[in-house]
């Protein structure tokens, strides 16, 4: 049985302090959608409309263009973000996370890299790090990263998913049985360290324990295909499931 690699919350914003949607928008629309400047003559000045952004509102400007499921505009905000502030720790962060969903592994390390030379002491940068380490089988570098991240934000659930994983695919049990239980105490409403659980329940031998997990995993409406394996799962450990 496998488990679950995503990593939750270490895909963040990088620490954008982000606001609901319709607040957000009003202050960004006001910007984006204001009449074109004119010139002393009267006539209409074309100009860049995130020339006078901040670092944050650029980071929210491709934040906003992820939501809406354009991740080529958002990556071409965050690369002229970063152009204009090439030092700027949270807009490394953001396109390391958009490298790591578009499998861009190297680029989104060396972005993480610089990152965490600004900002040492981030648990997410750290964690997102990890991710990327993990991908290229540096597995004692990333539980390094994760067992730092844990350090400086010991209710991180991301950190503490991360290094579960790590420790169940280094047939380590006990200890990633601790970590998903701490991501459960802190979170007990996420759906996926349910699922990891009841992998290491089942690696221990306690089935019991294993199928239990999983009805909780199910409850809390998983992603579709995670939730028919772990049916599929239900159907062979239990006979009353079929």
């Amino acid at each position: 049985m496998g488990i679950l690699a995503v990593a939750l919350a270490a895909c963040d914003s990088g620490n954008v302090s982000t606001v609901d949607e319709g607040e957000q928008s009003e202050d960004l629309k006001a910007f984006l959608e204001a009449p074109p400047k004119t010139s002393s003559s009267g006539a209409h000045r074309q100009s860049d409309p995130h020339a006078e952004l901040s670092a944050d509102k650029l980071a929210q400007v491709a934040l906003q263009h992820l939501d809406e499921s354009r991740p080529e505009l958002a990556m071409e905000s965050l690369n002229s973000a970063l152009a204009k502030f090439p030092g700027n720790a949270m807009l490394l962060s953001l396109r390391a996370s958009l490298f790591l969903q578009q499998q861009q592994t190297s680029l989104a390390l060396t972005d993480l890299n610089r990152a965490i030379e600004i900002n040492p002491h981030d648990p997410i940068l750290l964690t997102n790090r990890a991710q990327a380490l993990r991908q290229f089988g540096r597995k004692d570098e990333a539980r390094r990263d994760l067992d730092s991240a844990i350090e400086l934000d010991p209710g991180f659930i991301g950190a503490h998913f991360n290094r579960g994983s790590l420790h169940f695919e280094a047939e380590q049990y006990d200890l990633a049985l601790a970590d998903f239980n701490r991501c459960i105490e802190l979170q007990p409403d996420v759906p996926a360290p349910y699922f990891n659980r009841a992998s290491t329940w089942e690696a221990l031998g306690k089935r019991d324990e294993a199928i239990i997990d999983l009805e909780r995993f199910l409850s809390l409406q998983p992603e579709e295909n995670w939730a028919q394996v772990a049916r599929d799962l239900l159907t062979q450990w239990d006979p009353d499931q079929s």
